[in-house]
Order: C-alpha cells, then sequence, then structure tokens
C-alpha cells in the first residue's frame, strides 16, 4: 500500500494554475463607487467612469472603491424571466473590488460564472427571503480571483444559489460546480444553500476554508469534493444530503493528477491533503455515500448518517469510506441510522458512536466500490 506523507499547512508555490477559471469576462469601463455605504445606508450611486484599476492575473483588479452596493439598484433585469446582465454584474464587483460587499436582495439568473476579488462579501439576506442566484451556463458559477501568489479573505454568505442540473432530469452541463476555490486561503462560505450543480463546492489548494450553517444538497455529483492540498478545512453545523455521488468526497492519492509545486527550491508532487473536520453536520440520503475520505487525518464528529449508500451497489448502506489511503481518520461520536462504516485505511480510530456496535462492525466484506 502506498503511504500518503504527511505535509503540515504549507504555502508552496504552484508551477501551473492548479484550476482554470470559468469565463473571463472583460470589462468595457470601471468606475468607482461613491461612497462607502453600510447596509442600512442611503442607495449606492455609481460615479462617472474613473481612471482604469491595476489588473491582476486573469483579468481580476486590484484595489477598487470599497463600500456597500445592492444588486437590485444597480444590475438591470427582465422582470419576467429574472434574467440579468452577468457582464453588468462582474462589472460591479469588480467596481466595488477589495473590501468590497455586494448584497443580493433579487432573483437573478446569470448565464456566466462570477469572480470574487480578496477580501470581497458576497451576500443576501438570509436563505427563504431574499437573494437568489441561479446559473444557467456548463462552468464554475462563483470563484475567488487567481491572485499569485495566493488570494483569499471572500465571504460568501445568506443567500441561495441553484445550477443547470435539477433533480430528476437529464444532466445538461456536467461541469457545472457551484463554488470552485483554487489558490483560495481563509474563505467563509456561511448559511448557504448550494443545489442543482453537478459538484456543489470543490476546492484543492486551498487552506482554512470554512463551511457553516449551510445546505449543500442535491446536486448531481459530490455536493463537496476536496482536492489535493486543502488543508484545515472546517464543515460544521449544517446539511448534505441528497447527493448523486458522495455528500463529501476527500481526494487522495491515484484519485486525481499530482500537484506539482516547487517548495525550498525543490520540485515536489502533493497528492493529498489534511486536517479536514466535519462535525454536526446531518448527512442523508446520498446516492454512493455520506463520507468518503482517502487522504491524512481526516476526523468525523458528532454527525448524523442516515439513509446513504442506496445507490452503492457494492456497500447499499454505506454510511462513510475510510479508503485504503486514508491514514489516521477519526471517527467519534456519531448517530449512525442503519448506515454502515467501511475501513479499510491505516490507523483509523473510531469510538463512542451510537449505536456502540458502529465502533467495531465493518460493512459487509464485498470488493471496494469503484471511485
Amino acid at each position: 500500500m502506498k503511504t500518503l506523507a504527511f505535509r503540515p499547512n504549507r504555502l508552496v508555490h504552484f508551477v501551473a494554475a492548479a484550476m482554470p477559471g470559468a469565463c473571463g469576462l472583460g470589462i468595457a469601463a470601471r468606475s468607482f463607487v461613491a461612497a462607502a455605504l453600510v447596509l442600512a445606508s442611503v442607495p449606492a450611486v455609481l460615479a462617472t467612469p474613473a481612471a482604469d484599476l491595476p489588473f491582476a492575473p486573469a483579468g481580476c483588479p486590484v484595489g477598487g472603491a470599497g463600500g456597500v452596493a445592492y444588486m437590485s439598484q444597480h444590475v438591470q433585469a427582465d422582470q419576467k424571466s429574472g434574467v440579468c446582465d452577468a457582464a453588468q454584474v462582474q462589472n460591479l464587483i469588480f467596481q466595488l473590488g477589495q473590501t468590497g460587499t455586494l448584497v443580493v436582495d433579487m432573483t437573478c439568473k446569470l448565464n456566466a460564472g462570477l469572480r470574487l476579488p480578496s477580501r470581497f462579501v458576497l451576500r443576501g439576506l438570509g436563505i427563504g427571503v431574499a437573494g437568489i442566484l441561479t446559473f444557467t451556463h456548463d462552468g464554475i458559477a462563483l470563484e475567488g480571483c487567481p491572485e499569485m501568489p495566493h488570494g483569499g479573505y471572500i465571504t460568501i454568505a445568506d443567500l441561495e444559489m441553484y445550477g443547470p442540473n435539477p433533480a430528476g432530469e437529464r444532466v445538461a452541463a456536467p461541469q457545472a460546480t457551484g463554488i470552485a476555490l483554487s489558490n483560495q486561503h481563509i474563505v467563509y462560505i456561511n448559511n448557504l444553500r448550494v443545489s442543482n450543480f453537478m459538484t456543489g463546492i470543490s476546492g484543492r489548494n486551498s487552506f482554512s476554508v470554512f463551511i457553516n450553517g449551510s445546505n449543500i444538497s442535491g446536486n448531481r455529483g459530490d455536493n463537496i469534493r476536496i482536492g489535493y492540498n486543502a488543508n484545515g478545512w472546517r464543515i460544521r453545523d449544517g446539511i448534505v444530503n441528497q447527493a448523486d455521488g458522495w455528500g463529501v468526497n476527500v481526494l487522495g492519492p491515484g484519485d486525481d493528477a499530482p500537484l506539482q509545486a516547487v517548495e525550498n527550491g525543490q520540485p515536489i508532487s502533493i497528492d493529498g491533503g489534511n486536517d479536514l473536520l466535519i462535525d454536526g453536520v446531518r448527512m442523508e440520503s446520498n446516492s454512493r455515500g455520506a463520507i468518503r475520505t482517502n487522504t491524512y487525518g481526516t476526523r468525523v464528529t458528532n454527525s448524523r448518517l442516515e439513509g446513504n449508500g442506496k445507490g452503492n451497489f457494492s456497500f447499499p448502506n454505506l454510511g462513510l469510506l475510510v479508503d485504503q489511503h486514508a491514514q489516521e481518520a477519526r471517527i467519534l461520536t456519531n448517530l449512525t441510522s442503519g448506515d454502515c462504516i467501511r475501513d479499510v485505511g491505516t490507523g483509523t480510530q473510531r469510538a463512542f458512536n451510537i449505536p456502540a456496535s458502529q465502533d467495531t462492525a465493518e460493512c459487509s466484506q464485498l470488493p471496494i466500490a469503484p471511485n
């Protein structure tokens, strides 16, 4: 069995971009927002066109006016269909720029993805209140600007996001991803609904991603897919249900092409991540299973697993798979209602789960399901 080397959280210089962007929206004219606003302030008014801002790689500006703007006051939408001009939304985001906040206070259908600068806040007014973004294209819906050597400190909160692949219908957009993170560190995803994409949230080469109180459910592949060199992720107090693939799929050796990096002047390959915590999450009816981990140091605690694995023909009640390259997983104080645990990793510890038999019982000894 191949040994997965543990790598602590370290920033490394990547030879090539880890993830291509979904779109590169051009900007015909960029202007500053007139003043920094707070949520209770008067409507934001865009100033006359100002000098161009300097650009980060791949068409993302550096700087910006900051402040707060409301989407309904600056974005035109068809009253019948709710279709919005994606380029106009992107221009507004870039005008606000780093440290800016865009409040989504309307329903908006977009046919292209959006890029968020570092230290940007995109928020709605709460799930079920106002703030719904529907993406109709086959690609990434939201991603961070690929600033070098890394970006981050993005917050996405209090809104609903839907993709082009509703449940029960033919998959029309096989590349659709709700939120894709690459080279993004310290990202907050709070009180979000992400559904009807192929993959709900994906990330690689991104440290300290916090997914709190969110409903990441009903995606046609994996709800959450965590790739290589994605360290220190925290998924807490939310819902991860009804994926056609895995609820949470944590990649390890052999799942993807290794990331090529340079560390201390030497080339290295990275084929895993570490330090993932899934805590207090309700995970039900995920077709392949609730959780699969194939890397180092995954902890699953205080969570509920029920009705998972119905589409997994090798293990039809699979709740959690600690796969063959996983090391030092911890499965503690979870409630598993009818789901089984399959452990073929190294150094796994299981304790205080309910029922207590889950601390020693295994899924039926059938061949490991293909990944």
